[in-house]
């Protein structure tokens, strides 16, 4: 909190401008995964003569889409890691990360979604209350 008291109105206008910004990205791309999902769901289910795979489709697709927005992290985990690990650690620790997160977000699906979104809406929140107080 004391770093955000330090930053000038314009800075936090900002920031409050990226997070909205990384909130819509993040629900447009949801939607077109959980539409992709649906599409691969409702094929399988057809194929299998399951009626209930659709909603597998529609439950790991919003997943996938949930964990797009980490793919834009790969560069900045990949330079921290190797400043503490060196450069071969550094590859490897990145897309076994990346893969977890995947692997996490996928199967929980919109659970995971949401979560993302109450962090982003939190951060927004904190961002325009340090801006109400300096900027009055």
């Amino acid at each position: 909190m004391a770093e955000l008291e330090k930053k000038s109105r314009k800075e936090l206008e900002v920031d409050i401008a990226w997070e909205k910004r990384e909130k819509k990205i993040l629900l447009i791309c949801s939607a077109v995964c959980c539409g992709l999902g649906l599409i691969f769901g409702v094929v399988l289910s057809i194929s299998a003569r399951d009626p209930w795979l659709w909603f597998g489709g529609i439950w790991i697709g919003t997943g996938i889409g949930a964990v797009i927005g980490y793919v834009t992290g790969i560069p900045y985990i990949y330079k921290e890691t190797m400043k503490e690990r060196g450069t071969g650690e550094a590859l490897k620790a990145t897309l076994i990360g990346i893969l977890i997160w995947f692997i996490i977000f996928s199967f929980i699906g919109p659970i995971g979604l949401l979560i993302r979104i109450f962090r982003i809406n939190q951060r927004i929140k904190k961002y325009e209350k340090c801006l109400s107080e300096a900027g009055e």
